[in-house]
């Protein structure tokens, strides 16, 4: 994304000059003693543990500026990393935030930015804020976060409890992401036909500012979940993941056997979890599947189909090539 003539840029401006103009669009922390503008934030942590996830988003394989707005972003960045808070049972508190970005990147590309990220903590985690965080110059745009969780004393909901007979739960969106991505790809580098995407299509507005239920993380953990995770890099591979580091075998719903967005697109950043057969699942939540058994050699299947070792899903060094997921036929 180059300047128009005339435009600041963040050469143009420094470092100083572009964090003053930065910094008062982010939410602070309510937990903070000591927040942004000192060597290191500090915290007040009641529970007394900090659950700590974090990602980065590069510009190219995660997100490309033809496709994104800069707000679209930032959003992103905050919903996928509070997904992975949220998939242990707590709630995000805080983000630590590090940009690196072309000399020529324009200020107003970051003021943008931290519209975007501002708007993700407003909508999805309210509790939290901007802690801190650095900014640097880089080749291409990367984004790095760290999310702090905290627990409310709950015990941490791994992915490693799925027990047999457990009901296999999932909550937000499955495979419409992958839809919206396969529909920016057809519409090539047809500026007008993004834009008309980027306002009308459910699914492209999905994939480049996904709105996951991060609320039902910790619901879900005072339902009684066995086990939990997001759903980043598709149902199957994230479903195996959860069975391998469980020792079961998973069976997902014949209604999913020829729904291969579903069971192989990623990004959708929903949550998937195990509950006892006995319980109720929360509101949001809704059944994909059931734990069949104890297993060596864990698998993930559905009627009539094995799909173990076709995981699909989303993988960087797999296909770097311009924010490509990976769909197994």
């Amino acid at each position: 994304m180059t300047s128009e003539p005339g435009e600041p840029t963040v050469a143009s401006v420094g470092e100083a000059a572009l964090l003053a103009e930065i910094l008062p669009l982010l939410p602070g922390a309510d937990r903070h003693l000591i927040g942004p503008g000192d060597d290191s934030a500090v915290l007040g942590t009641p529970d007394g543990r900090v659950v700590v996830s974090s990602d980065m988003m590069i510009e190219g394989p995660d997100f490309r500026w033809d496709w994104s707005q800069p707000e679209q972003v930032g959003f992103k960045a905050i919903a996928s990393n509070a997904a992975d808070i949220a998939a242990m049972g707590a709630i995000p508190v805080a983000f630590q935030l590090a940009v690196a970005t072309p000399l020529d990147t324009p200020v107003s590309v970051l003021r943008r930015l931290a519209n975007g990220i501002s708007q993700g903590i407003t909508e999805l985690a309210p509790a939290s804020g901007v802690s801190g965080g650095d900014v640097s110059v880089s080749p291409v745009f990367t984004i790095a976060v760290t999310v702090l969780g905290d627990l409310e004393h709950r015990a941490p909901v791994t992915r490693s409890g799925a027990k047999t007979g457990n009901i296999v739960a999932v909550a937000g969106e499955l495979g419409l992401s992958h839809k919206g991505l396969v529909r920016l790809r057809q519409a090539g580098g047809d500026p007008d036909a993004l834009r008309a995407l980027r306002r009308s299509d459910a699914s492209v507005m999905h994939h480049l500012a996904p709105r996951p239920p991060i609320w039902l993380g910790p619901v879900a953990a005072d339902a009684g979940a066995t086990a939990m995770m997001d759903i980043s890099d598709g149902l199957v591979l994230d479903a195996s993941r959860m069975a391998i580091a469980s020792g079961v075998d998973i069976e997902l719903d014949a209604r999913y056997a020829n729904d291969d967005d579903a069971l192989f697109g990623g990004e959708d950043h929903g949550l998937l979890a195990t509950f006892p057969a006995t319980t109720e699942l929360p509101e949001g939540f809704y059944e994909v599947g059931r734990v069949t058994g104890a297993s060596k050699n864990p698998r993930v299947v559905v009627p009539g189909r094995d799909l173990t070792g076709r995981l699909g899903g989303w993988d960087p060094f797999h296909d770097f090539r311009a924010n490509q997921s990976v769909v197994s036929p």
